[in-house]
């Protein structure tokens, strides 16, 4: 019956109580969607719960974690969120990205100046979007633009980053 709640896609009647026993469940899917439940539900009582779901063996259950947490505006988490994006074995850095970004993580921003050099097009994209976001600044970067043009755009961003960072708040 638990179960059901969780996987049924209704934050509104998902029982808080029960969604934090799911995260613990063997079934990684159950896992997962009761971290997405739990999103959906913004209660900020999950965050440590959630957290802990950072170091989990299956990617998705990780990934629907980090996202949560920006959901969840989980300040505590950035320092575990920021070193996901030096862990090369984590997996997809979006949900990570998306959720830094959400969390105006003034300390993510070298990680993603580092992310536009990333061998992926989409992780650059979405660190290149995150940057804009967070920084206000409109810097041309082309995600999928040759490598002479997104080097351009790298070095646009560092020197901005190295005449701000001293006083620049999100």
């Amino acid at each position: 019956m638990a179960t059901m709640v969780a996987q049924s896609g209704s934050g509104k009647n998902a029982d808080f109580d029960t969604l934090i026993k799911e995260l613990n469940h063997r079934i990684w899917e159950v896992r997962r969607d009761a971290c997405e439940e739990l999103g959906l539900l913004a209660d900020a009582r999950a965050i440590p719960h959630v957290q802990r779901l950072l170091q989990d063996s299956v990617g998705a259950v990780r990934f629907a974690a980090a996202e949560t947490l920006g959901k969840l505006g989980a300040r505590d988490a950035i320092p575990d969120l920021v070193k996901l994006l030096e862990n090369p074995h984590f997996g997809s850095y979006g949900p990570v990205i998306e959720s830094l970004a959400n969390l105006k993580a003034r300390e993510a921003v070298p990680h993603f100046i580092r992310l536009l050099r990333d061998p992926d097009a989409r992780v650059r994209g979405l660190a290149a979007n995150a940057l804009m976001v967070m920084t206000r600044q409109v810097i041309a970067f082309k995600a999928k633009g040759t490598d002479e043009e997104r080097e351009l755009g790298i070095q646009m961003w560092e020197q901005w980053w190295e005449k701000n960072k001293s006083g620049w708040k999100p």
